[in-house]
This record gives C-alpha cells, sequence and structure tokens, in this order.
C-alpha cells in the first residue's frame, strides 16, 4: 500500500543513510547493478542496522544455504528470491536449475508489515557473493515502490580467494568472514517455511 505523506519518517531515515558514509562501490558489471543504485559491504552493513535498528537485513539465498552454510540472525526476513528445480540442471552452469519465486513480494510484504515496515522503510538485500539474486531480487522491489534498497556487495559468504593454498575459498570479505555473528542453528522465529 502506498503512502500519501511526503515524508515519513522512514523516507528520513533512509535518505540521511544514503547520504551517510555507507558507499560501496558500484559494481563494474551492470548485471550487479540495481535500480536505486545503493550498495554496502557486510562491514557497512552491520554498522548501518547498529546505528538504526528500523534497517531491515532480507537474506535472499535458500534454506538449504542457512542450514549447511549458516546464517546470522541479524536478518530479519529469510526468503529465497530464487530456489531450484532439482529434476534440471542449468544449462549455462553446473548446478541444477534455478527458478525464481514468484511469491517474493507477497511474501516480503507480509513478513515487512509483521515489523511494522513498508516500502519507504531501509532493506539490505544480502544473497551468498552479493549479485546473482541481490540484484534481481532489488529490481523487483524496485517495481513496487522500494526506493531504500541497499545491496550487500560481498554476500553472507564473500568473495573466492585467487592465490594460496585456500585458493577458491569464499574467505574474503562477506558477512561471515567479517567478524559479525553468524550460525548454523535454525531457529522458528526467522526462517523461511514452504507454503
Amino acid at each position: 500500500m502506498k503512502k500519501t505523506a511526503w515524508f515519513t519518517s522512514s523516507t528520513i531515515a533512509g535518505v540521511l543513510l544514503a547520504s551517510s558514509a555507507f558507499a560501496a562501490p558500484v559494481p563494474e558489471n551492470p548485471k550487479h547493478q540495481t535500480p536505486q543504485g545503493l550498495y554496502v559491504t557486510a562491514k557497512e552493513a552491520a554498522e548501518m542496522i547498529k546505528k538504526d535498528p528500523s534497517v531491515i537485513l532480507v537474506d535472499v539465498r535458500t534454506p538449504e544455504e542457512w542450514q549447511f552454510v549458516g546464517h546470522t540472525d541479524v536478518a530479519q526476513i529469510m526468503i529465497p528470491s530464487v530456489t531450484f528445480n532439482y529434476k534440471k540442471l542449468d544449462t549455462k552452469k553446473p548446478r541444477y536449475q534455478p527458478v525464481p519465486n514468484s511469491n517474493f513480494i507477497s511474501e516480503l510484504e507480509d513478513k515487512a508489515a509483521d515489523l511494522d515496515a513498508d516500502e519507504d522503510s531501509t532493506y539490505i538485500i544480502m544473497c551468498r557473493s552479493g549479485s546473482s539474486r541481490s540484484q534481481p531480487a532489488a529490481k523487483m522491489l524496485d517495481q513496487y515502490g522500494y526506493e531504500n534498497v541497499y545491496i550487500m556487495v560481498d554476500g553472507f559468504e564473500g568473495k573466492k580467494t585467487k592465490t594460496g593454498d585456500k585458493k577458491g575459498f569464499r574467505l574474503e570479505n562477506g558477512w561471515k568472514n567479517s567478524g559479525e555473528p553468524w550460525t548454523y542453528d535454525i531457529t522458528e522465529s526467522n526462517v523461511y517455511f514452504v507454503k
């Protein structure tokens, strides 16, 4: 539901946050850029949330990732933007066929309403590495009037190391490597259940 007021406290907070020191570089790849043009690192996201508890961290990875790779209880909303069809392989990558979650917006709006949030609130979208699922989620949200949507450019797991005996492991940056809290333990209070 759109508000008719020009400015709300959430809008003002979003504008102040957007003009603050939180500004990761714009991703070089145009496919990773969003209509909102708002980007933060995992460390910046944690600082934003500490400074303004009304900022909502949205984890758009899959339930399998939350359970086996880990997640943070700081994320108030956990909804996959993409699921996977376990009957087909992707024709472009060696993985299962990705399928967009057609209920993503409605499910996010339901969870946001539970938090007294709406399209004027500030959101930070987090996926695995900061692009392939966060960007489409931000794009969908933009189509529904969500303007204060940041992308966590290094995601939950961070980037792959390029050298050394840990080459190829996701150990650079990201929430998991930032020193911020995370766990493998799934709790009923904030995880996603298939409807």
